[in-house]
Protein backbone atom coordinates (compact mmCIF):
# COMPACT_ATOMS: atom_id res chain seq x y z
CA UNK A 1 0.00 0.00 0.00
CA UNK A 2 1.33 3.19 -0.62
CA UNK A 3 2.67 6.04 1.77
CA UNK A 4 1.24 9.08 2.88
CA UNK A 5 2.73 11.71 1.67
CA UNK A 6 2.95 15.27 3.26
CA UNK A 7 0.94 18.11 1.39
CA UNK A 8 4.69 19.93 1.10
CA UNK A 9 5.71 16.97 -0.75
CA UNK A 10 2.81 16.32 -3.08
CA UNK A 11 3.71 20.18 -4.02
CA UNK A 12 7.14 19.03 -4.58
CA UNK A 13 6.23 15.92 -6.61
CA UNK A 14 3.85 17.75 -8.68
CA UNK A 15 6.48 20.46 -9.57
CA UNK A 16 9.13 18.19 -10.29
CA UNK A 17 7.11 15.91 -12.40
CA UNK A 18 6.08 19.01 -14.37
CA UNK A 19 9.42 19.97 -14.80
CA UNK A 20 10.15 16.56 -16.59
CA UNK A 21 7.14 16.14 -18.40
CA UNK A 22 8.39 19.49 -20.18
CA UNK A 23 12.00 18.35 -20.29
CA UNK A 24 11.13 14.97 -21.24
CA UNK A 25 8.61 15.85 -24.43
CA UNK A 26 9.28 19.37 -25.38
CA UNK A 27 12.61 20.58 -24.40
CA UNK A 28 14.43 17.14 -24.99
CA UNK A 29 12.15 14.13 -26.64
CA UNK A 30 12.95 10.89 -26.06
CA UNK A 31 14.71 9.63 -28.67
CA UNK A 32 13.90 6.03 -28.05
CA UNK A 33 10.33 5.52 -27.51
CA UNK A 34 7.49 7.90 -28.47
CA UNK A 35 5.22 9.93 -26.02
CA UNK A 36 2.69 7.29 -26.26
CA UNK A 37 5.20 4.05 -25.79
CA UNK A 38 4.92 2.75 -22.09
CA UNK A 39 8.58 2.80 -21.87
CA UNK A 40 8.96 6.70 -22.17
CA UNK A 41 10.23 8.35 -19.22
CA UNK A 42 6.64 10.67 -18.44
CA UNK A 43 5.02 7.35 -18.95
CA UNK A 44 7.28 4.81 -16.95
CA UNK A 45 6.93 7.85 -14.06
CA UNK A 46 3.41 7.61 -14.05
CA UNK A 47 3.34 3.65 -13.84
CA UNK A 48 5.65 3.89 -10.57
CA UNK A 49 3.30 6.45 -9.09
CA UNK A 50 0.25 4.30 -10.24
CA UNK A 51 1.75 0.85 -8.28
CA UNK A 52 3.98 2.26 -5.33
CA UNK A 53 2.51 5.65 -4.88
CA UNK A 54 3.76 9.15 -5.24
CA UNK A 55 5.84 9.11 -2.22
CA UNK A 56 7.95 6.46 -3.79
CA UNK A 57 7.93 8.20 -7.48
CA UNK A 58 9.27 11.01 -6.13
CA UNK A 59 12.83 9.80 -5.34
CA UNK A 60 12.92 8.19 -8.51
CA UNK A 61 12.06 11.23 -10.13
CA UNK A 62 14.56 13.27 -8.25
CA UNK A 63 17.03 11.11 -9.47
CA UNK A 64 16.02 11.33 -13.03
CA UNK A 65 15.84 15.15 -12.54
CA UNK A 66 19.14 14.87 -11.38
CA UNK A 67 20.18 13.48 -14.57
CA UNK A 68 18.93 16.37 -16.26
CA UNK A 69 20.35 18.87 -13.91
CA UNK A 70 24.39 17.29 -14.82
CA UNK A 71 23.24 17.04 -18.62
CA UNK A 72 22.55 20.69 -18.29
CA UNK A 73 25.70 22.06 -15.83
CA UNK A 74 27.80 22.95 -18.70
CA UNK A 75 24.44 25.02 -20.61
CA UNK A 76 25.74 28.52 -21.65
CA UNK A 77 23.28 30.88 -20.00
CA UNK A 78 21.69 32.12 -22.94
CA UNK A 79 20.56 28.41 -23.23
CA UNK A 80 19.70 28.09 -19.73
CA UNK A 81 17.35 31.56 -20.32
CA UNK A 82 15.64 29.99 -23.29
CA UNK A 83 14.89 26.26 -21.74
CA UNK A 84 14.01 28.99 -18.12
CA UNK A 85 11.43 30.43 -20.14
CA UNK A 86 9.97 27.12 -21.68
CA UNK A 87 9.91 25.96 -18.44
CA UNK A 88 7.87 29.29 -16.99
CA UNK A 89 5.65 29.57 -19.56
CA UNK A 90 4.65 25.66 -18.37
CA UNK A 91 3.86 26.34 -14.81
CA UNK A 92 6.93 24.20 -14.39
CA UNK A 93 10.12 25.30 -12.20
CA UNK A 94 12.99 26.71 -14.21
CA UNK A 95 16.72 25.09 -14.36
CA UNK A 96 17.88 28.08 -12.54
CA UNK A 97 15.96 27.46 -9.66
CA UNK A 98 16.47 23.54 -9.78
CA UNK A 99 20.50 24.25 -9.74
CA UNK A 100 20.57 26.98 -7.43
CA UNK A 101 18.28 24.23 -4.79
CA UNK A 102 20.75 21.34 -6.08
CA UNK A 103 23.75 24.26 -4.90
CA UNK A 104 21.98 24.62 -1.79
CA UNK A 105 21.35 21.01 -0.87
CA UNK A 106 25.32 20.20 -1.72
CA UNK A 107 26.20 23.12 0.44
CA UNK A 108 23.91 21.87 3.76
CA UNK A 109 25.72 18.28 3.14
CA UNK A 110 29.26 19.75 3.10
CA UNK A 111 27.96 22.05 6.29
CA UNK A 112 26.42 18.49 7.87
CA UNK A 113 28.98 16.43 6.96
CA UNK A 114 26.91 13.54 6.42
CA UNK A 115 25.26 11.96 3.23
CA UNK A 116 21.35 11.25 4.69
CA UNK A 117 19.80 9.42 1.32
CA UNK A 118 20.40 7.83 -2.04
CA UNK A 119 19.24 11.46 -3.64
CA UNK A 120 21.68 13.39 -1.60
CA UNK A 121 24.68 10.46 -2.21
CA UNK A 122 23.81 10.49 -5.78
CA UNK A 123 24.19 14.83 -6.08
CA UNK A 124 27.44 14.49 -4.17
CA UNK A 125 28.57 11.33 -6.55
CA UNK A 126 27.78 13.72 -9.88
CA UNK A 127 29.65 16.72 -8.16
CA UNK A 128 32.64 14.37 -7.89
CA UNK A 129 32.77 12.99 -11.07
CA UNK A 130 32.61 16.47 -12.96
CA UNK A 131 36.55 16.89 -12.77
CA UNK A 132 35.71 20.70 -14.70
CA UNK A 133 34.81 21.67 -11.91
CA UNK A 134 37.01 23.87 -10.05
CA UNK A 135 36.60 22.59 -6.30
CA UNK A 136 38.86 23.16 -3.56
CA UNK A 137 40.80 19.89 -2.32
CA UNK A 138 39.12 20.25 1.15
CA UNK A 139 35.96 20.09 -0.44
CA UNK A 140 36.46 17.15 -2.76
CA UNK A 141 38.03 15.02 -0.05
CA UNK A 142 35.02 15.86 2.50
CA UNK A 143 32.57 14.66 -0.22
CA UNK A 144 34.79 11.64 -0.98
CA UNK A 145 35.09 10.52 2.50
CA UNK A 146 31.01 11.22 3.02
CA UNK A 147 30.40 9.05 -0.04
CA UNK A 148 32.54 6.55 0.89
CA UNK A 149 30.88 6.57 4.67
CA UNK A 150 27.38 6.26 2.79
CA UNK A 151 28.37 3.22 0.21
CA UNK A 152 29.89 1.53 3.13
CA UNK A 153 26.27 1.83 5.40
CA UNK A 154 23.92 0.88 2.16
Amino acid sequence: MPRQISEERLREYGDLKRFFEVWQTQLFPNQFFRADHPHHPVNALAAIEQRFGRSRALAGLKQAINDNLEFAVDFEPDIIARIDEVLHQSGAPTLTQLLAHQSKLLRAILRRGKIRNDTEFYIVSSVLSDTSADRPESETAALGSMSLAYEQKS
